[in-house]
């Protein structure tokens, strides 16, 4: 199995749940909304150079990714 499957499945598990609440926080100021969505998206990029995402997903979805 490819390195990067691990790696998108935790940065989706990362990331879905931070746009969803950004939503429910700012879903009036679309400004802010966009510019929330673009921090997350950094902050996602940086933390998909790590290791983290990976981690994330072996305890999401177990073990064996």
């Amino acid at each position: 199995m490819s390195a990067y499957i691990p790696t998108i499945l935790g940065c989706l598990v990362m990331g879905v749940p931070s746009i969803l609440l950004a939503w429910i926080a700012f879903r009036r100021e679309k400004a802010i909304f966009w510019f929330a969505v673009a921090l997350i998206v950094v902050g996602l990029g940086y933390l998909a150079t790590t290791e983290a995402p990976i981690g994330v997903a072996k305890v999401v979805f177990g073990q064996k990714l």
